[in-house]
């Protein structure tokens, strides 16, 4: 179940990358080599949030992989300039918002 959170996470971090590196650029680049691909390691981590009746509360990395999957109601990945401002430094790599079912 937490291989899910995983996965998600591993998926909007790669899109944060890809994002921030067209951002940057803004020119068209030919596929990567799959021995080119950036590593899991390489990633920068995002914020985690846990969202809970509209209140949220930043969590770790430790906190996120111990959450029960039966909890989890959405998964959000924030990447846009605009959504990471109030988030300041700490969301410089994205944001990833999960929201928890209220009545547990």
């Amino acid at each position: 179940m937490k291989s899910l959170l995983v996965a998600a996470f591993t998926i909007c971090s790669c899109v944060l990358v890809y994002a921030q590196q067209a951002e940057s650029s803004r020119e068209t680049r030919p596929i990567q080599n799959s021995k080119e691909v950036t590593s899991s390691a390489d990633i920068p981590e995002p914020l985690f949030v846990i969202s809970v009746g509209g209140i949220e509360k930043e969590i770790t990395s430790e906190e996120l992989e111990k959450l029960n999957i039966t909890q989890v109601v959405s998964v959000e990945m924030l990447v846009d300039y605009e959504l990471l401002k109030p988030y300041g430094e700490k969301g410089k790599n994205g944001v990833m918002i999960i929201s928890l079912r209220e009545d547990l």
